[in-house]
């Protein structure tokens, strides 16, 4: 490999993942933080039995509606509102809304971390560390294959939630399907195979990480 080359695309990754982290958290916040407002907005006209045919309160309710409609078929929905005796649905989308972009967060912080492992293993080819760049390959090509794991499992996780890209969860529900059978242990444990093989795909990266780099 050109040393010239591989230092060259281990700095160009190394500032990818910089601004890709700063542009996530942005973009998460702003678009996150925009819904969470239109369900405060969407909650304030319903109390104040706004006219709903206005255009203006039709737009404002539009995004959200999808939304609204998921929480109210949660399965929190009717335990939550009989012990709050009120209608919970808006407060579930919020709390929803804010799982959400935390999870995003982590996801891309993962992508970030990722790039960065690459870069450091150009970095060792650029200066004739053979074996440690042999190393950081094999790790970083591991972590790639955690990441898309963790990636599909995320989505599934939020389509729960949330409602949200329900034909991306389901194609993912559809790849993972084997290895959540094999991770699904009856007994006890029935039903816990996407949480434990969460688990065990998270303390593999850690593993992974802390191992090769």
């Amino acid at each position: 490999m050109n040393p010239f080359f591989a230092a060259s695309a281990g700095m160009f990754l190394f500032r990818l993942a910089e601004t890709i982290g700063s542009f996530a958290k942005l973009a998460i916040a702003v678009i996150v933080g925009g819904v969470i407002v239109l369900l405060i907005l969407r909650w304030l006209i319903d109390a104040l039995q706004v006219n709903p045919f206005g255009k203006v309160v039709y737009y404002l309710r539009r995004p959200t509606d999808d939304l609204l409609a998921h929480a109210h078929s949660s399965r929190f929905y009717y335990p939550l509102r009989q012990a709050l005796k009120f209608n919970p649905a808006i407060l579930i989308a919020i709390v929803s809304m804010a799982i959400v972009g935390y999870v995003s967060l982590m996801l891309m912080g993962n992508l970030t971390m990722i790039l960065s492992d690459w870069a450091i293993c150009l970095d060792a080819f650029a200066v004739g560390r053979m074996a440690a760049g042999i190393q950081y390959l094999i790790g970083g090509l591991l972590m790639v294959v955690i990441y898309v794991l963790m990636a599909m499992m995320t989505l599934i996780f939020i389509n729960w939630i949330s409602g949200l890209f329900a034909s991306w969860s389901f194609r993912a529900e559809r790849r993972l399907a084997p290895l959540l059978r094999f991770f699904e242990f009856g007994g006890t444990y029935a039903g816990w195979a996407f949480l434990i093989m969460w688990l065990s795909l998270y303390l593999a990266s850690i593993i992974v990480q802390n191992s090769f780099f």
